[in-house]
């Protein structure tokens, strides 16, 4: 007896079949489950930044670019509009905004670099710290006594593991604007 095939069903392409054995082998990986875990710390951890963000009246851009001015003053560098930009993945005209948004609010300054007065450099103000800490010290508070628990051993040893998987989706992310 043959069976003609039903026009309505659709077998698999060799594409989708590839993707799906692709994807059985993601999850029998080590780790696999961990990469869950941390999506549901990345997401509360951003619902709790669009809280605090709505609380301070500041946009998504302006959080980001805070942190990103700040972390670079933590690290003793200076941070341009430029650098700004291509790391909060915006346009030009998007980054003068935040940068002019933020000045205006009285949380960023701009100045002339003192080795290239051409260049510009944008650096935190007193209230744009005062207002981080009143932002974040609540959930530090809650995670600080978490770590505690562990030997510093053991922190520097997730220190290392979170560096380096911060790395890797920095790669992916570059791998997709590339594509």
């Amino acid at each position: 007896m043959h069976h003609e095939p039903d026009p309505h069903e659709t077998a698999p392409s060799r594409g989708t079949e590839a993707a799906s054995d692709a994807r059985d082998a993601f999850r029998s990986a080590p780790g696999f489950e961990l990469l869950f875990l941390l999506q549901k710390f990345t997401t509360e951890a951003d619902r709790y930044a669009e809280t605090v963000r709505r609380k301070h009246g500041l946009a998504r851009n302006d959080v980001h670019a805070l942190n990103a001015v700040m972390e670079a003053e933590r690290q003793g560098e200076t941070t341009t509009p430029g650098a700004l930009r291509e790391r909060l993945v915006l346009s030009s005209a998007a980054m003068t905004t935040v940068i002019d948004r933020l000045e205006a609010s009285g949380h960023l300054e701009r100045r002339h670099s003192s080795e290239d007065r051409r260049q510009i450099e944008v650096t935190p103000t007193p209230s744009a710290r005062e207002t981080g800490r009143e932002m974040f010290d609540p959930m530090v508070r809650h995670m600080l006594p978490v770590l505690a628990d562990y030997t510093p051993q053991q922190l520097e040893f997730l220190a290392g593991i979170m560096n380096r998987l911060t790395q890797a989706i920095a790669e992916a992310r570059e791998e997709l604007q590339r594509s």
